[in-house]
C-alpha cells in the first residue's frame, strides 16, 4: 500500500501541473494609473437593463483597449421623472460637482440624456471635447450635426421585424398589425416611423398602436385577439397615469397566457414572454459609443452622424415561446435563448478536468483491486481479509474526503470547510443518538454534499453578488449534478453520499430543492449535514459576504428553526455552541491542505 500512496501523491501534482501550467495561464495583473477620465451621462437608473447593458458594452471596449480609464457615472432618472424644474436642479448641482474636474470624454445615452446635455452641457462642462451620443431614436432632429459631438442613431428594424412575424406565422389569416408603446421620448419618435413605414410598406393590413394604456388594458385587448391579430411589443415603461414600471414587469403580466405571439423590437425583452425578432442590442451600442470615442482620442476623422447600418441588431428568439406557439422559418444563425443543450456541451472543460480526476482515481481504484486479488491469492486467512477490506473503506474515505476538498476549493472555499462540516457533523450525530457506525459513515460522506458544483459554471459559483433567479435556479442543480455523481446501490458509502448531496437543501417544513421534502422524509444524514454547513458557511467570509458573529449565525438557526432546519437539531446545537465552536476551531490546515493550496495556487494562475 505505500506504493500505492507514492504513486498517487507523485501523478496528482504532475496532472494538475500539466492542466494548469503557469505559462499558459500567467498574465500582468499591473494596474498603473488611471491615464484618463471620462463621464457616462444615462437617460435612466441602473435598475433598467438597457442602462446596465450599455455601460457593460462601455466598459468592455474601455478595459480591453489599454487606455487606463476611469468612469464617472450621472442617471437622470428620465422613466420616473421628465420635470424640467428637476432637470434645471440637476444640472445646477452637476455645474457645482464638475466644477474643478477635466473629463477626456463624455458617452452621452439615450434621447433624454442628450437633450438634457444639448441644454446644459456647454454650461456644465464646458472644456470638454470629445462628446459621443448613443442610443438617439431618430436623428430628424440633429440632420445638421451637433459641434463637436458624434451622434449614434438606434434605429430599430420594424420593416424586417413585420416582415419575419408574417413569414412565422403565414399559415394564419393575418388582418391587424398591433403595437404596444408608451408615451415616452423614445416611444413617441418610434411610433411616427412606424406609422409612416406602415402606410407605404404594408398598406393592406389594419394597424393598431396602443400608446395611452394600462397593463390591465393592454392584456385584455391580448387576451381577446384572434388569430388575425399579430402583436408587437416596442416599448412601454410608463402608463398614462405616469405609474412607472420595471421593464420586464408589463409584457410578464401581460403575455402570460397570451394566445398570439408577441414580437420585440430590442433584446432586453427576451425571457419575458416575447418571440423575440430582430432586435437591438444596448450592448453593441455601447460597444460603438467606446470605440468611437477610442477612435476620437486617437485623431482619427469621425462622421458626426453615424446612421444605423444593422450592425447593432441580430435575430434573437426565446426557444420556449417558439415552442409554445409551434414557430418555424428561423433565420440562419439567429441567437436562440433557452435552447436545451447538453450537459457536455455546457461543462466540457470541467468535464474534462473530472475526467482526468476520475481517470487518476480509477487507476488508484484498479491498483487497490489489484491488490486486493493478490492479496486474496497469497493469504485466504479471515484476519487478513478482514484487515484489507478495512483499508478500502479507509481509502474510499480519504478519496472522498480529497474530490470534497478539490469541489470546495474550486468554489473559492477553503479544504477546512468541508473537514469542519464533517466533525461538526460527527458531534451532531453523536448527540442525536445515531449509533458509532452511522456516526463514521456521516463522517465520510458530508465532505461530499456539494461535489455537484463541479457542474456550475464558474461565473455563478465566483459571482460576487446576489445570483439572479435564473443563476439561482441553475445552481440548485449542484443537488441532482452530485447524486448521478456519486449514486451506486452497491456502495454503501457512496449511497449514502450520493443521498447528502441530493436531499441537504430539502427543508424540514417543506419549500427546499430539488424535491421539495419535509420532515423525517430527508434523510437525517442530510438534515445533520444541512445545519453543520448552513452555519459554518454563515461564520466564514466568501467571496460574496463577510463572516457572520456567532450571534448572528445562532439566531439565524433560531428563525429558521422548523423551517429549513429540525427542531430537535436546532436545539442540540444551539446547547452546544461553545463546543462547536472549539471544534470549528481545531479543524486547522492538515495533509489535505497541500493538496487544496496546490489546486488554489493553480486556479489564481489561471484567473490572472
Amino acid at each position: 500500500m505505500k506504493n500505492l500512496r507514492t504513486i498517487f501523491l507523485f501523478i496528482v501534482p504532475c496532472l494538475f501541473c500539466y492542466l494548469f501550467s503557469p505559462p499558459v495561464f500567467s498574465q500582468s495583473n499591473d494596474l498603473g494609473i488611471y491615464t484618463k477620465e471620462i463621464l457616462i451621462l444615462e437617460s435612466y437608473q441602473r435598475d433598467y437593463y438597457h442602462t446596465r447593458v450599455l455601460e457593460e458594452g462601455i466598459e468592455a471596449v474601455l478595459s480591453e483597449s489599454g487606455e487606463k480609464v476611469r468612469i464617472r457615472y450621472e442617471f437622470l432618472d428620465a422613466k420616473n421623472s421628465l420635470d424640467a424644474d428637476a432637470f434645471q436642479t440637476l444640472a445646477e448641482t452637476m455645474t457645482q460637482k464638475y466644477k474643478d474636474v477635466a473629463l477626456d470624454g463624455v458617452i452621452i445615452c439615450d434621447d433624454d440624456a442628450l437633450q438634457f446635455y444639448s441644454r446644459f452641457g456647454k454650461t456644465i462642462w464646458p472644456n470638454t471635447i470629445n462628446v459621443v451620443s448613443t442610443g438617439i431614436n431618430s436623428l430628424r432632429p440633429y440632420v445638421q450635426g451637433i459641434p463637436g459631438m458624434v451622434i449614434i442613431e438606434e434605429r430599430p428594424d420594424v420593416e424586417k421585424n413585420i416582415a419575419l412575424a408574417l413569414e412565422q406565422n403565414q399559415s394564419k389569416d393575418i388582418k391587424t398589425l398591433h403595437f404596444i408603446y408608451d408615451e415616452t421620448t423614445t416611444s413617441n419618435e418610434m411610433r411616427s416611423d412606424i406609422i409612416a413605414m406602415l402606410a407605404e410598406k404594408y398598406p393592406n393590413y389594419v394597424s393598431q398602436h396602443y400608446y395611452d394604456k394600462t397593463p390591465e388594458e393592454l392584456k385584455a385587448i391580448i387576451d381577446n385577439s384572434g388569430e388575425s391579430d399579430l402583436f408587437f411589443y416596442v416599448l412601454y415603461s410608463r402608463d398614462r397615469y405616469n405609474v412607472t414600471y420595471h421593464y420586464d414587469e408589463v409584457p410578464q403580466y401581460i403575455l402570460k397566457n397570451a394566445k398570439n405571439p408577441v414580437y420585440a423590437l430590442w433584446d432586453f425583452y427576451l425571457g419575458t414572454g416575447v418571440v423575440g425578432g430582430y432586435v437591438a442590442s444596448s450592448y453593441k451600442y455601447g460597444e460603438s459609443a467606446a470605440n468611437t470615442l477610442l477612435d476620437l482620442w486617437a485623431g482619427k476623422s469621425v462622421s458626426s452622424l453615424i446612421y444605423e447600418d444593422g450592425s447593432h441588431y441580430q435575430y434573437m428568439f426565446d426557444y420556449n415561446v417558439l415552442k409554445v406557439y409551434q414557430l418555424s422559418n428561423i433565420p440562419e444563425g439567429s441567437t436562440i435563448i433557452n435552447e436545451p443543450v447538453t450537459y457536455f456541451e455546457k461543462n466540457k472543460n470541467l468535464i474534462i478536468l473530472f475526467s482526468a480526476i476520475t481517470g487518476v482515481l480509477m487507476m488508484i481504484i484498479g491498483l487497490l483491486l489489484y491488490a486486493i486479488r493478490e492479496k486474496n491469492i497469497l493469504n485466504q486467512k479471515t484476519i487478513e481479509i478482514a484487515d484489507l477490506n478495512q483499508e478500502i473503506v479507509d481509502t474510499q474515505k480519504v478519496l472522498i474526503t480529497k474530490l470534497g476538498a478539490v469541489i470546495e476549493t474550486r468554489s473559492f472555499e477553503t479544504a477546512n470547510h468541508v473537514k469542519r462540516v464533517a466533525r461538526v457533523s460527527a458531534f451532531l450525530a453523536k448527540e442525536y443518538g445515531l449509533s458509532e457506525r452511522d456516526i463514521a459513515i456521516l463522517t465520510a460522506v458530508s465532505p461530499m454534499h456539494d461535489v455537484g458544483k463541479i457542474g456550475i459554471g464558474e461565473n455563478i459559483l465566483h459571482k460576487p453578488g446576489r445570483l439572479s433567479e435564473q443563476e439561482f435556479e441553475i445552481m440548485k442543480y449542484h443537488t441532482s449534478i452530485g447524486y448521478e455523481i456519486l449514486k451506486n446501490p452497491e456502495r454503501e458509502m457512496l449511497r449514502y453520499a450520493s443521498l447528502v448531496a441530493l436531499e441537504h437543501h430539502e427543508k424540514w417544513g417543506g419549500g427546499g430543492y430539488p424535491s421539495g421534502k419535509s420532515g423525517e422524509d430527508i434523510h437525517v444524514f442530510a438534515r445533520i449535514t444541512a445545519i453543520a454547513d448552513v452555519y459554518d458557511a454563515l461564520r466564514s467570509i466568501r467571496v460574496y459576504k463577510d463572516a457572520w458573529s456567532q450571534e448572528a449565525a445562532v439566531a439565524y438557526l433560531l428563525e429558521e428553526e422548523g423551517k429549513f432546519f429540525e427542531p430537535r437539531l436546532v436545539n442540540i446545537f444551539v446547547a452546544n455552541i461553545d463546543q462547536i465552536e472549539t471544534i470549528r476551531s481545531a479543524a486547522y490546515e492538515d495533509e489535505l491542505n497541500d493538496f487544496s493550496q496546490i489546486y488554489q495556487y493553480l486556479k489564481e494562475k489561471m484567473d490572472e
